[in-house]
């Protein structure tokens, strides 16, 4: 057994049966002598309906996934060189991409029970906007084995595009005519003070920004987390309410079983 090849199967199963699915897994790692894995397999998480959707189409269609991955190489490439009219006609194609692909993960999970609200749908969209964002995110969806949604913060732009139109910018500034000695040291002085409160601003905006992100990421995992707590809690009191149709049935054969054998014992002293 591999590790990757169990997590796919289980992130690409009905999520309903994941427990019990990644129990037998692990049991069968057991039973082959690879405690080792077992114990790994028994760790895996239940991915979050979202996460489940996305990993269903990185599975079952790739060549859609592909052509995604493709087309966030193609956009990379355009910011870094600029290309203005081929990154417009490429953010119309990533639209309808990220629409589609958004359509046909619903479509999957639908077609095995699974119903998406919009919240679940807005979650793949994202995830899929960050793999075509980020070529880490975009190896993470193509394993087929999210346990929770991935998101993109960054703003479209990767900073060697960033880069070139900060120098491109600069390079077009117009030419300041020569003013006096006096009114240019006093309005560089300006100018400079200027320019650092703004630089300071900029920081404290990065610095809030950042703590957004980190405190909006913290509420989604705490969401995920209730969300696949729910999950298990409903999947354990099933398993509760079948394990309580068992015992009774049990407890009724075996009631019936004694009343049998005291029957017989008195059939047996009868005749004595």
């Amino acid at each position: 057994m591999d590790l990757r090849e169990v997590a796919r199967e289980l992130s690409t199963g009905d999520p309903v049966g994941f427990v019990t699915a990644r129990d037998s897994a692990a049991a069968r790692a057991r039973e082959a002598g690879d405690t080792e894995l077992s114990e790994r397999i028994k760790k895996l998480r239940k991915p979050t309906t979202a996460a489940w959707a996305v990993n269903l189409l990185a599975d079952r269609e790739p060549g859609d996934l592909r052509a995604l991955l493709d087309l966030g190489e193609r956009l990379r490439s355009a910011q870094r060189e600029l290309r203005g009219e081929e990154m417009r006609e490429l953010a119309v194609e990533r639209t309808r991409l990220l629409e589609r692909l958004t359509g046909r993960a619903v479509a999957l999970a639908s077609e095995r029970g699974h119903r998406i609200a919009d919240a679940g749908r807005e979650q793949i969209s994202q995830t899929f906007t960050a793999a075509l964002s980020d070529p880490e995110a975009a190896a993470e969806v193509q394993e087929a084995t999210l346990t929770k949604p991935l998101e993109y913060s960054g703003f479209g732009l990767d900073d060697l595009a960033a880069a070139a139109i900060r120098r491109q910018t600069a390079g077009r500034e117009p030419r300041r005519k020569k003013r006096s000695k006096n009114a240019d040291d006093t309005g560089e002085a300006k100018l400079l003070e200027l320019r650092n409160q703004l630089r300071q601003k900029e920081d404290d905006l990065a610095s809030a920004e950042d703590a957004l992100r980190r405190a909006e990421q913290a509420e989604r995992d705490a969401h995920d987390r209730c969300e696949r707590l729910r999950e298990e809690l409903a999947e354990a009191e099933n398993d509760l309410r079948t394990r309580h149709r068992e015992a009774k049935t049990a407890r009724h054969d075996r009631d019936k079983a004694d009343k049998g054998k005291n029957e017989a014992a008195r059939d047996v002293e009868n005749q004595k």
